[in-house]
């Protein structure tokens, strides 16, 4: 049995890219690898060295972080877009869901091929990490085995919840003409798979209910479930994501410019930990805000989470759920989180943690956890329990190959 898996979400360092996406991918990888051979066609910066000898090295390195053989396959994105004016970028993007910020455009010949060239290796199925990667199964005429799609976000909301955050400028609102393609890949995407994966009942009920889509499942984001751990009497809050990426930068200046001064000056000893790769793209990062650390990226997420007291999630705008909070409450620690940054998680407010928008009320929040031992560790452990009920990777696993089996019974639970 071969299974043939395409994205667009390159790990370049494969020390470093643990961000949510790469961690949902590696889940689904091991459950797949499980029921096949596995292999794995990325469309990849044209930075990336794609000769024979680096692929093989690649590979082996994806083998030995994966603890699974697989076939890997490299292309070079397109990058024709790249030469066309941003006017016209703007105005391709509104009438092509190819041309899509971001995109690979990989309907192009070189991409095309690449992917045809896969297909030539005969897999029993092939899985879509992530909408971008749909675009050769639209684009080519050549018959395509059944297809399983892992959507995880809905483009389209996540797109219009950033073009909605402030400040919003005229120039932009040509952007909104965008949303009615991004739409059609998704549909398109969904009607070629035998199975879609989303993340969240909430997204799943959305794509069912409303637009009336068919085989859309639940998948959720999930880690392997840590011991759990004391409560620090340290008064530290932690921010931890990724600051390429707009909804982790905006959380960490939310925390830092509009949070944290109605903190501090109450808690002199408290400090801010901004954990996370590329903390020079966050606004105050050469401004030596009292009490605030930049800490980069941390390998050692047992000791981080071990000094960290609450864990803050100030997300306004993205999708999905946010796989941060998950692991926050695998560790049992107190979270306060606005509503977009728990939307889709089994997590109740004053249950498993505490939902404030407000910044002063955010605030206020964090103030009361720091110094209130009963309350982190009664929000700590609920939170814990709904982790290891919900969201355990192993039994995650379980589920995706269930699905998978359900749907075609000639894929063997086993290999």
């Amino acid at each position: 049995m071969r299974i043939l898996i395409i994205s667009t979400f390159f790990p370049s360092d494969l020390n470093t890219s643990t961000q949510g996406v790469y961690k949902r991918m590696g889940m689904f990888v091991e459950a797949l690898s499980k029921v096949a051979q596995l292999d794995v066609l990325f469309y990849v910066p044209s930075t990336v060295d794609t000769s024979p000898s680096a692929i093989k090295n690649q590979e082996y390195a994806f083998s030995q972080h994966w603890k699974t053989k697989v076939n890997l396959f490299l292309c070079p994105s397109s990058t024709h877009h790249q030469a066309v004016p941003k006017w016209k970028q703007k105005w391709n993007r509104a009438f092509s869901f190819f041309n899509q910020n971001d995109f690979p455009a990989n309907q192009d010949s070189l991409q095309l091929e690449a992917f045809e060239t896969c297909l030539e290796r005969q897999p029993d199925a092939v899985f879509i990490h992530r909408l971008p990667a749909i675009c050769p199964i639209l684009a080519t005429q050549e018959k395509v085995p059944p297809i399983f799609f892992d959507l995880d976000d809905i483009e389209h909301i996540k797109f219009m919840r950033r073009l909605q955050q402030p400040p919003i400028r005229l120039q932009s609102l040509p952007n909104y003409l965008q949303i009615p393609a991004l739409w059609w890949g998704e549909r398109q995407a969904i009607r070629s798979a035998q199975l879609t994966f989303v993340c969240s009942e909430l997204d799943r009920r959305y794509l069912t209910n409303k637009l009336n889509y068919k085989g859309v499942v639940t998948v959720p984001n999930a880690i392997a479930i840590p011991n759990p751990q004391p409560i620090t009497s340290e008064q530290t809050l932690l921010l931890i994501g990724g600051y390429y990426y707009h909804a982790n930068l905006q959380a960490a200046n939310f925390l830092i410019e509009e949070v944290w001064p109605h903190i501090y000056p109450n808690l002199p000893n408290a400090r801010l930990l901004i954990a996370g790769p590329q903390p020079e793209k966050i606004r105050s990062y050469r401004s030596n805000i009292a009490g605030v650390e930049f800490l980069g990226f941390v390998d050692d997420l047992d000791a981080l989470y071990q000094k960290s007291r609450v864990v803050c999630c100030p997300i306004f705008t993205g999708g999905g759920t946010r796989v941060k909070m998950i692991e926050a409450a695998a560790y049992g620690k107190a979270i306060v989180a606005t509503e977009v940054g728990a939307e889709g998680l089994n997590f109740r407010d004053k249950s498993e943690f505490l939902l404030r928008n407000d910044p002063k009320a955010f605030a206020d929040a964090c103030l009361e956890l720091l110094q209130n031992d009963s309350l982190c560790k009664k929000l700590g452990f609920s939170a814990r329990q709904m982790a290891i009920t919900f969201y355990d990777r192993t039994n995650v696993m379980n589920l995706i190959q269930q699905h998978i089996q359900a749907k075609n019974s000639d894929l063997p639970l086993s290999k």
